[in-house]
């Protein structure tokens, strides 16, 4: 043995040095640094504890050898407590300084000072990137950012900053300085996690490095710590990469456990000598020898999110029961993958390694999962049952609570499937129940009528005849009211809608479209003013009734801001968006100053479907405002001379031409103690999608527009992107499937507003239904 071997250690967590001995190159190490090299931008997102930070520290120290200046933040650094953008981004900047050596060239607090009435932190941070650091250094820049994911945590978005770096990516042939600078961010994030705002593009923009394990090939570094420690080292190395499946924490540290060990003979090989290390070191009582924290952080990774957890158990539960399960790609494979816990290798999800698969077991889940589910019990009998025990399925009540619980979580394949057996049970139940008081209520009406005949033959029959009626009434009454027929009455209600003939298109309204490729063609998210504007032009030159956007305009989209500004003061038939209720956002000045804003807030049922339009609502200081949808039709139908007039004091029914609606309450149709605040009505929907005339963005900026398509029509403007993620349950949507099909805000916008000009217009009656249950 060496000297050099005998003073060896393995280094369990934390950054390597750059010449640490029992540092691992792997194929990543050449892919990061050629892609800087060639000033690509770059990022390294991978689960905890992959040798990320060990990887920037070996990068680094190669391109500043080679006269490359590469300057680090640590996101940890700046902290999350009691930190403002203000002093977020000056941390940013001190960083930067210290980085590059800058301190003796700029007093850069005197400088953040000098700036900070004239420009947002972000801005300070463009202009201290362009106007000093790309000034004060010649060569090529790289900015590593290590911890990008601490930005998840701060208590203020920081999408501003990865649009920063969007923008020096996006403008390198504009400014040539652009092109000495890149970036490489590292963390435990996905792109889109990095954009809070989801109605932003996501951050995807340069080369993503693979870090994956280490491979038996790579792994000779290692070995020379084992030498004259262990018998074989070889292949006791082997055994360990078999047991660590190459995660480099816990690769290191099970080599350096190994070592530790005080029953040894480097003379004998004990071929158990690994296993017996594992399961005495760290699979057994796992929690309390878990130092430093490796098998903690898999586990709060997962039980973190409260709405993603029982899908992830339940994903991971699969994969244990089937060895491995096809990769798909899916946001919710991503992030059982960012927990650590499983691995993709050629197309399969598996567990990444018999470490991880002996502490995270079967047991553990299931003891998780119970813990979580309301229904835990119920359901683990039903599949002990072999899914044929009705008894364990759930009642009317307790379903209402199971889906009042799974409102906003993803669930899993079995959890849906428990919940969709238990519905149609309690389908069949309320079926039954429903029949026996039709029957009960038949014969009721057939002894009344007997009893006419014979009122002198049989009194007594007029004695128990008002304890019969009273009893049926009872029974129908606590039905409804007590709501246990609220889901079927629903349920029915959607049927009607879905199953009904075919209505033919609403000509009256068309739809621009942005979808994911209008958002790939323009580049950016939000739409800029400028290319809003344009379009808005070419809409207005076929003289349309009226047009919506349904896109918040709270603030400036540069370029083209002055352009926007004009289109909307000599518009006067445009109407613009706010949210008026809840997580209210502003309109556009503009519009608001001139009177064109309708909100575009959405009334959601308890099982998370629309079915209801909010058409005006009554704020503080009897401030009355009207929907998008309201504002758009009333605007089309007084060019016809039609006018509201109401029919009552209240104003609770009211007539607009041929149709007269009433103003929903909250235990009308089949609602019971409903928020009826408002005046809402039930959405008589006319269909999906292809019920209406659509194009999209870029077709109209090409001016690819049928002639007269817009022409005395109402045009609505909005996103159908999924990435913006402005979607809704409705009647045409199932949530106890795994792919509900979901509509578009845009869409029942439209349906909306078909409906007031097809009732207004054409008769088309609005949906009527009743308060009283009998």
């Amino acid at each position: 043995m060496t000297a050099a071997q005998s003073n060896y250690e393995y280094q369990v967590g934390g950054s390597l040095d750059s010449d640490a001995p029992s540092y691992v190159t792997r194929e990543a190490d050449l892919s990061f640094y050629q892609a800087l090299k060639a000033g690509r931008f770059c990022y390294v997102l991978n689960s905890r504890q992959m040798g990320k930070s060990s990887l920037r520290v070996r990068t680094m120290r190669r391109l500043q050898n080679e006269g490359t200046v590469c300057a680090f933040i640590d996101l940890t650094g700046i902290g999350t407590q009691e930190v403002t953008p203000e002093k977020w981004y000056a941390g940013i900047i001190q960083s930067l300084v210290s980085s590059c050596q800058l301190s003796s060239k700029i007093q850069w607090r005197s400088w953040w000072r000098e700036q900070r009435d004239l420009f947002s932190p972000v801005q300070r941070l463009s202009l201290f990137i362009e106007e000093v650091l790309l000034v004060e250094i010649k060569q090529n820049i790289v900015i590593f950012v290590d911890e990008i994911d601490r930005v998840l945590s701060q208590q203020f978005s920081l999408d501003d900053f990865f649009g920063l770096i969007r923008y020096f990516y996006d403008n390198r042939d504009t400014y040539p300085d652009y092109r000495r600078l890149s970036f490489a961010l590292l963390g435990v994030a996905t792109p889109s996690d990095l954009i809070r705002d989801k109605t932003q593009t996501p951050f995807n923009i340069g080369q993503a490095i693979q870090l994956q394990g280490f491979q038996p090939h790579e792994v000779k570094p290692l070995s020379d710590g084992l030498q004259g420690k262990v018998a074989y080292p070889e292949v006791v190395l082997q055994e360990i990469l078999e047991w660590t499946g190459g995660q480099p924490f816990l690769t290191q540290k099970l080599c350096q456990l190994v070592i530790q060990q005080d029953k040894f003979n480097p003379e004998r090989y004990n071929s158990d000598l690994v296993k017996q290390v594992v399961h005495a070191c760290i699979v057994e009582d796992w929690e309390g020898q878990d130092e430093p924290d490796h098998l903690r952080i898999i586990r709060d990774r997962i039980l973190r999110n409260e709405q993603k957890v029982v899908q992830l158990l339940g994903m991971y539960q699969k994969i244990l029961q089937r060895g491995e399960i096809d990769a798909d790609g899916s946001l919710e494979q991503i992030e059982l993958r960012l927990s650590g816990l499983v691995i993709e290798k050629q197309g399969k999800l598996k567990v990444y390694n018999p470490i991880y698969q002996a502490v995270f077991n079967r047991k553990w889940v299931e003891q998780n999962l119970d813990n979580l589910r309301p229904y835990a019990q119920a359901m683990s009998g039903w599949i002990a049952s072999g899914r044929r025990d009705e008894s364990c399925l759930l009642s009317e009540i307790e379903l209402q609570n199971a889906f009042a619980w799974s409102l906003g979580r993803s669930l899993s394949e079995t959890d849906y499937q428990f919940l969709v057996a238990s519905q149609d049970l309690a389908k069949q139940r309320t079926h039954r129940l429903l029949k026996a008081t039709e029957q009960a209520s038949k014969l009721l009406a057939s002894a009344r009528a007997r009893a006419k005949q014979e009122v002198f033959k049989q009194r007594i029959w007029w004695g128990a005849m008002p304890l019969t009626v009273l009893g049926m009434t009872a029974l129908i009454m606590l039905l409804r009211f007590g709501g246990l027929l609220q889901g079927l009455e629903w349920d029915l209600f959607d049927y009607f809608l879905v199953w009904r003939p075919i209505e033919a298109q609403d000509t009256r309204v068309v739809i621009v479209t942005i979808d994911e490729k209008d958002l790939t063609q323009v580049g950016q998210w939000p739409i800029p003013d400028g290319i809003l504007a344009e379009a808005i032009v070419n809409i207005k030159a076929q003289n349309p009734n009226a047009i919506g956007l349904d896109l918040y305009r709270d603030l400036v989209v540069e370029p083209g801001h002055e352009q926007l500004v004009d289109v909307f003061r000599s518009t006067p038939n445009l109407f613009g968006i706010e949210k008026a209720i809840a997580n209210k956002i502003a309109p556009s000045p503009i519009l608001s100053q001139l009177g064109q804003v309708g909100f575009a807030d959405m009334v959601v049922d308890a099982d998370g479907k629309v079915r209801r339009a909010l058409l005006s609502v009554i704020l503080s200081d009897d401030d009355l405002r009207h929907s998008l949808a309201l504002k758009l039709s009333l605007h089309y139908l007084e060019a016809k001379n039609i006018t509201v007039a109401n029919l009552d004091n209240k104003g609770h029914r009211v007539r607009l031409g041929k149709a007269v609606f009433t103003r929903f309450t909250g235990n009308d149709g089949g609602y019971v103690r409903s928020e009826s605040g408002g005046y809402q009505i039930l959405i008589n929907f006319r269909g999906t999608q292809e019920n209406f005339v659509s194009l999209s963005l870029t077709e109209v900026l090409n001016n690819q527009i049928t002639p007269d398509l817009f022409r005395d029509r109402i045009i609505l403007i909005g996103s159908t992107a999924e990435s913006i993620h402005d979607f809704y349950y409705t009647p045409y949507s199932n949530r106890l499937f795994n792919s509900p099909e979901l509509m578009p805000g845009i869409f029942i916008h439209a349906n909306i507003i078909s409906q007031i000009l097809s009732a207004a217009i054409d008769r088309r009656s609005p949906l009527n239904v009743y308060s009283e249950p009998i």
